[in-house]
């Protein structure tokens, strides 16, 4: 229990900016009022992979210690994905990594199965023939990153990645990564009567308020007469109290997976958020830098990126809504069968029993 007679620091972990990213893409109407969080694709090769082994087996102390890399996979801000070729690269050399660390092999295996849990196994469908005329045992790590529309291979052997039109980033990224993943999940909790606690990012505080504020002041007298009634119509139906109440059900379990730190607002407090919102905005910063430009995102790249960010599938229909709220513009009345058909015609994505739709996994 917080000393309340003690003013604390904001001590918030990273891993709790997974669940507002998780918010967001669920509920994207949350886009506006979470800020622009940076959340990155990145395909990991075998020397990134092997990096993280040699670290945990030879050179970790603590156990419970992570890796810049690890730490911003937790939080969110990297989605991790690798071909399943991957597999194969490194337990061809596990034997060697656990001599060379000083581990049993059966040691190295069981922290690569950990590893390959922060990991979503993707088998890539197109010809890798010119890639594999550069590097042979490159071309997955390429159709993986060419197919997914990813924005980074992680990797040390820039040269050849280089050579076959990869955006490639080394370990140098990854503490940039981390550090953004920690300022930007830092929270403002403000404790509320009797242990009521309310949540809210660090960047959405600002945004929320003078997002709403703009909003309301802008709409012409009548709008703001229409929205009242509609929200009281709302409220009264009980069909529409039970919706509402399963979605504020649904972002407060959100929410406490932040895993909020009860806080008194003090001087040392507001200092700490401030060196956060400036660190956060240093390092997203930094980070958009290295993301290759792309054009105007089609149809098709939505569908990508939402069932990218998307633990579970997802039916055609939540695929679509969500592709709408991320800002693709349609009028079209029948737009979920034109989603349920673009994700039929094109073979990275595929369908489970339940008829849910996902990437093509290799896993």
């Amino acid at each position: 229990m917080v000393d309340e007679r003690k003013p604390a620091v904001v001590t918030i972990p990273s891993d709790g900016l997974r669940a507002l990213l998780d918010l967001r893409n669920e509920f994207p109407v949350f886009r506006q009022l979470l800020g622009d969080i940076v959340q990155t694709v990145m395909v990991l090769d075998a020397s990134a992979i092997q990096g993280e082994l040699r670290w945990r087996l030879g050179s970790r102390t603590n156990p419970a210690a992570r890796t810049g890399l690890h730490e911003a996979i937790d939080s969110g801000v990297v989605i991790a994905f690798a071909p399943i070729f991957l597999r194969q690269e490194i337990e061809k050399y596990l034997l060697f990594i656990a001599s060379e660390t000083g581990v049993t092999l059966e040691t190295a295996n069981a922290e690569w199965q950990r590893v390959q849990s922060l990991i979503r196994f993707y088998a890539p469908i197109g010809d890798g023939t010119k890639f594999a005329l550069v590097d042979p045992k490159d071309s997955d790590y390429v159709l993986t990153w060419q197919e997914l529309d990813a924005d980074f291979v992680r990797t040390g052997d820039y040269r050849h990645f280089m050579r076959m039109g990869a955006t490639v980033i080394g370990a140098e990224l990854d503490a940039v990564l981390r550090d953004y993943a920690r300022s930007t999940s830092v929270l403002v909790t403000v404790k509320l009567g009797s242990g009521f606690v309310v949540t809210i990012g660090i960047q959405a505080l600002d945004e929320m308020i003078r997002g709403i504020v703009e909003m309301f002041r802008k709409m012409p007298p009548a709008a703001r007469l229409i929205l009242g009634i509609v929200v009281a119509a709302l409220i009264l139906h009980p069909g529409s109290r039970a919706k509402i109440a399963e979605w504020a059900k649904t972002i407060w379990e959100r929410l406490r997976e932040t895993q909020p730190v009860l806080v008194s607002i003090s001087k040392e407090a507001v200092k700490h958020l401030a060196e956060a919102a400036q660190t956060s905005r240093a390092t997203g910063n930094e980070i958009k830098s290295r993301l290759r430009l792309r054009g105007t995102q089609t149809a098709l790249s939505h569908l990508r990126l939402i069932c990218l960010r998307s633990k579970e599938p997802l039916s055609a229909d939540e695929i679509a809504r969500r592709v709408l709220a991320n800002g693709y513009s349609s009028r079209s009345k029948t737009f979920t069968a034109y989603v349920r058909r673009l994700l039929k015609q094109d073979g990275r994505f595929v369908t489970n029993a339940d008829g849910l739709w996902m990437l093509r996994s290799a896993a």
